[in-house]
C-alpha cells in the first residue's frame, strides 16, 4: 500500500528537485508491486451455506488469499511537472491473490483498489480525487499502528489486523482528499461524495487527521476523526482515534485507542465498499434490521485499545508482540460483548526487497462480540467460535 507519508514526502522532494525546470519537463510512469505468498493454519473457521447461515469449518491449512504480511498488488504511478511548483500525479493499484491470480477481496467490483489523480504543490500540499485510503487509516499508519516495522511501504501484517475493521476497512471511493506536510507534521482532510439524488450527505464520508511522524526520532503521535453517513438516511457511523509510539534504542512501544459510535439505523455504506468480512466485523446489520432498519439491533459503541512492543534483534531480524482489547455495547443486549487478541510475529530480511516472516495469533471472543470478526482482510476466516488460533509463514518480494 502506498501511504500518505510516502506520497507527500516523495511529491514535495520531487517538486524541490525539479524547481527551475520549464513547464514542459518530461513526465514519468513507474510499474511497481509486491508478491506475498503465505501458508496459514487456522482453527474454528466458518463458511456460509445456501441459506446465508454460518457453518463451522473447523481446522484448515491453506495458502493465503490476497497475501500474508502484505496484500499482493501491482500498480502504475506517474507524474508530470506542470511548472516549477505544480505537478500532476496519478496512481492505479490492483490487488490480487497469488494463490489463484484472482482479484481480492473475493467478489469485489473494484479491479483497482486504489485509483486517483491530483495536483501536488510544494507550497500548498496535494489534492487528490478518486478511490483512496481514508484519513483515519492513514493517520494510524503514520503514527502508531501495529507492526509499523514491516514497511516502509506496507506497515501492516495483513491477515491479522484487528484495527483494520475499526478503521472502516481503509479505502473509500469517490473521495476528495487534501494532504500537506509541515516539517514532520502531517495534516489530512477528506470528503467522499455520496452521489445520491436529492441528498448532500447520504452515503458520504468526511474526516480529518493530524500526525507528528519524523523519519528519525524518539516518538510519533497522531489523532483523527472520520464520519460516514448511511446510504438511505442521515444515520452516522463515527470513528475517533488517537495514539503514538516511543522508541528507546532497538525497542519501540506503540499504543492507540479507537472508538466506533454507530446510530441504530446505519445499515448501509456502499462508498466503502465493505466486503462480507468487513460488514460482519462492523456488526452493522442484525437479522431484524434487514427487514426493518428502524428496529434496534447491531452495536452502539465499540472501543479498542491496541498495544505493541517491537525489538530490532539485528539489522535483518525484527520481532514484535501485539495485543488488542475491545469492548462493545449493543442496541440490544445480545450485541454486548468483548474480545482479546494476541499476536507474536518475526520478519527476516533476505534483502531490501525480500522478507521471510512467521507469526502466530490467538483471539478470544465473548458474548455478543462472538462472530463480529475483528480480524484482517483477504484470507483470515471469520469465526462463530469463542476462540480462534492461527499461524502463518510466508515470503514477500517487492518489484
Amino acid at each position: 500500500m502506498k501511504k500518505r507519508k510516502e506520497s507527500i514526502r516523495v511529491a514535495c522532494c520531487a517538486a524541490m528537485a525539479l524547481a527551475g525546470v520549464t513547464a514542459h519537463a518530461q513526465s514519468s510512469v513507474t510499474l511497481y508491486g509486491v508478491l506475498d505468498a503465505g501458508i496459514r493454519y487456522e482453527t474454528h473457521g466458518v463458511s456460509y451455506g445456501p441459506d446465508g447461515m454460518p457453518v463451522s469449518t473447523g481446522t484448515k491449512v491453506s495458502m493465503t488469499d490476497g497475501g500474508g504480511l502484505t496484500e499482493s498488488y501491482w500498480g502504475l504511478k506517474g507524474q508530470e511537472q506542470i511548472d516549477t511548483d505544480l505537478q500532476v500525479q496519478f496512481q492505479l493499484e490492483s490487488h490480487f491473490g497469488p494463490n489463484s491470480g484472482s482479484i481480492v477481496p473475493a467478489g469485489s467490483d473494484n479491479f483497482f483498489q486504489v485509483a486517483y489523480v491530483g495536483l501536488v504543490s510544494q507550497k500548498f500540499g496535494e489534492l487528490m480525487l478518486g478511490r483512496q485510503y481514508n484519513v483515519a487509516f492513514e493517520t494510524v499508519s503514520l503514527a502508531y499502528g501495529s507492526n509499523l516495522w514491516a514497511g516502509p511501504q506496507d506497515p501492516y501484517f495483513n491477515l491479522f489486523k484487528p484495527e483494520m475493521t475499526m478503521l472502516a476497512a481503509a479505502r473509500t471511493s469517490n473521495m476528495v482528499q487534501y494532504g500537506a506536510q509541515f516539517g514532520d507534521l502531517y495534516v489530512l482532510a477528506q470528503y467522499a461524495l455520496g452521489g445520491h439524488a436529492g441528498s448532500g450527505t447520504q452515503g458520504s464520508q468526511a474526516g480529518a487527521g493530524v500526525a507528528y511522524a519524523p523519519d528519525k526520532g524518539p516518538f510519533t503521535f497522531g489523532a483523527a476523526f472520520l464520519r460516514s453517513w448511511d446510504d438511505n438516511s442521515h444515520a452516522k457511523f463515527d470513528i475517533y482515534t488517537v495514539g503514538g509510539t516511543v522508541t528507546l534504542g532497538n525497542a519501540t512501544f506503540n499504543a492507540g485507542y479507537i472508538e466506533n459510535a454507530r446510530d441504530n439505523n446505519f445499515t448501509s455504506f456502499s462508498n466503502g465498499p465493505f466486503g462480507p468480512i468487513d460488514l460482519a466485523g462492523l456488526g452493522i446489520i442484525s437479522p431484524i434490521q434487514v427487514v426493518d432498519p428502524t428496529q434496534p439491533g447491531g452495536f452502539n459503541k465499540r472501543k479498542m485499545g491496541l498495544f505493541g512492543f517491537t525489538y530490532k534483534i539485528s539489522p535483518t531480524l525484527t520481532a514484535a508482540i501485539n495485543t488488542w482489547w475491545t469492548a462493545q455495547s449493543g442496541y440490544t443486549s445480545d450485541f454486548d460483548g468483548h474480545a482479546r487478541q494476541f499476536q507474536a510475529i518475526a520478519g527476516y530480511s533476505l534483502s531490501k526487497r525480500t522478507m521471510l516472516y512467521a507469526e502466530v495469533d490467538y483471539a478470544v471472543y465473548r458474548d455478543g462480540l462472538v462472530g463480529a470478526q475483528l480480524v484482517g482482510v483477504n484470507g483470515q476466516s471469520p469465526t462463530i467460535s469463542t476462540t480462534q488460533f492461527g499461524a502463518t509463514v510466508g515470503l514477500r518480494h517487492y518489484f
